[in-house]
């Protein structure tokens, strides 16, 4: 089943060259055990998946998440990877995962293609809460498990950005309180995000029941906003300036 139509050697290689100037810019920097860990999951499963389920976005999902999304799987897939993933002279695997990925982002970013596509899949009907049945139950929790695995990894290996980009499509295809537990945490580690941080971690209490660790958490959370809130009522000239690119990249550090 095909919404898009097959992508020319042309597409794929402009598609290929576009994200390995980001790769350059912006190396993946992910553990080699977990890379391979994750594309051997994608190549067991992409003759399969949806569309969503492959980019890893629930069918709801906007085009700003679609293209995230997209970036994040062709970022990971890429087939500049093949030598570290013990792929090299093997590069057609990546190269299928990569063109996959791609039809799969031409698909879902075009209103009327993705529309074709949702009549044709007959399982999108969950997203919008018009079915009920227990497959369907399961296939919500089993693509959720999986984005909460593939962002446990991530976090592990200070992919901050795409953990709480998955985890995000995890707690609303099926709100767990684990999901909101890690979601929370690892929006503390921005002092941007406190407030979504206090609002996740509240959520995972509230799902999960009490637990000293979340409510240990939920409490320096809390804490260090009251912190912040002072040092935004003090005098402009006093609080210091910290853009610079030093500044911004302890934003995800404690």
């Amino acid at each position: 089943m095909e919404a898009a139509a097959g992508l020319s050697n042309e597409e794929v290689r402009l598609f290929i060259a576009r994200i390995e100037r980001g790769l350059l810019a912006r190396p993946l920097g992910l553990d080699p055990a977990a890379h391979r860990q994750l594309v051997a999951e994608l190549v067991g499963r992409v003759g399969e998946a949806s569309f969503y389920d492959l980019l890893g976005v629930s069918p709801g999902a906007s085009d700003e998440e679609v293209h995230a999304a997209y970036d994040r799987l062709a970022r990971l897939v890429h087939p500049s990877h093949a030598r570290i993933l013990g792929l090299a002279g093997k590069e057609g695997v990546l190269e299928l995962l990569f063109e996959r990925a791609t039809q799969g982002y031409l698909t879902l970013s075009h209103p009327d293609r993705r529309k074709r596509y949702d009549g044709e899949l007959g399982t999108g009907a969950w997203a919008s809460g018009l079915a009920g049945s227990a497959r369907t139950e399961e296939e919500r929790q089993a693509v959720a498990r999986r984005y909460f695995a593939k962002a446990d990894v991530l976090a592990a290996s200070e992919e901050y950005h795409q953990a709480i980009d998955l985890l995000r499509t995890a707690a609303r295809i099926d709100p767990r309180p684990e999901y909101y537990a890690l979601l929370g945490q690892l929006e503390a580690k921005n002092p941007h995000w406190l407030r979504l941080a206090e609002d996740n971690l509240a959520r995972a209490i509230e799902l999960g029941g009490p637990n000293q660790g979340l409510e240990a958490a939920l409490a320096h959370v809390r804490e260090r906003k009251a912190a912040a809130a002072g040092e935004e009522a003090k005098p402009a000239d006093k609080q210091g300036d910290d853009t610079s690119s030093s500044g911004l990249k302890r934003l995800f550090r404690r």
